[in-house]
């Protein structure tokens, strides 16, 4: 987390180093798929603008993979430094940069209806298992690429909305249950099924983003 305030305080200090007599600078609210976030923006020409921003959310789901009942803990937490393109000095614009990303799922998982788990095709009941949790992260440095309209240069206010995507690269799964220290059998499956799941999920390199907001300059 100290990482993010870092990224966005280092951009914050290059937006607002624009000489006095280019300053124009912009503050862009939004919410989307990478949670409620800020960006800071200072224009370098009338096509162009350099822009610092910070996302962050929680979201939780549920859902049962292979016979086990999980709760997902969705921390939305990333930094970012963007570049804005207006390539006909509108409102249309492209734009590039990268995300400290600190995106990650927390696991918690309870036994299905039978009281048991299963993990590898092979049932585990709780009592065995004990506690069992996981997470899932990405890629620290994600870069992103994308295109949307508003915030440009010289304008006043408007709305903002963004579509992208962000390369966050395979997923890393690690998933731990308290009782596979005592039991050489579970923590095999265990590890097994932790390896097939990283599997299915490795197809989720790219992270669509979109995201509606306002902005204002000054």
């Amino acid at each position: 987390m100290r990482s993010n305030f870092s990224v966005v305080i280092a951009g914050l200090t290059l937006v607002f180093c624009v000489p006095a007599a280019r300053a124009d600078i912009g503050m862009n609210p939004r919410v989307g798929s990478l949670g409620y976030g800020i960006e800071f923006s200072a224009g370098v020409s009338d096509r162009l603008s350099l822009g610092v921003g910070f996302n962050n959310a929680t979201r939780k789901r549920q859902g049962n993979t292979d016979g086990v009942d999980y709760e997902y803990d969705l921390r939305l937490r990333s930094g970012e430094v963007m570049a804005n393109f207006h390539p006909f000095a509108g409102a249309f614009r492209l734009r590039a940069g990268a995300l400290l990303n600190r995106n990650e799922f927390l696991l918690t998982g309870q036994p299905g209806g039978s009281g048991t788990y299963e993990f590898n095709g092979v049932s585990y009941p709780a009592s065995t298992v004990g506690t069992l949790t996981g997470k899932l992260s990405f890629n620290k440095s994600a870069p992103y690429l994308g295109l949307g309209w508003g915030n440009r240069p010289n304008g006043s206010w408007g709305v903002t909305f963004d579509l992208g995507a962000v390369y966050q690269g395979k997923p890393k799964l690690a998933l731990e249950a308290t009782g596979a220290a005592a039991d050489p059998a579970l923590a095999a499956d265990l590890e097994a099924e932790r390896q097939q799941a990283e599997e299915d999920l490795s197809s989720f390199k790219w992270y669509p983003v979109v995201q509606l907001g306002l902005y204002f300059r000054f």
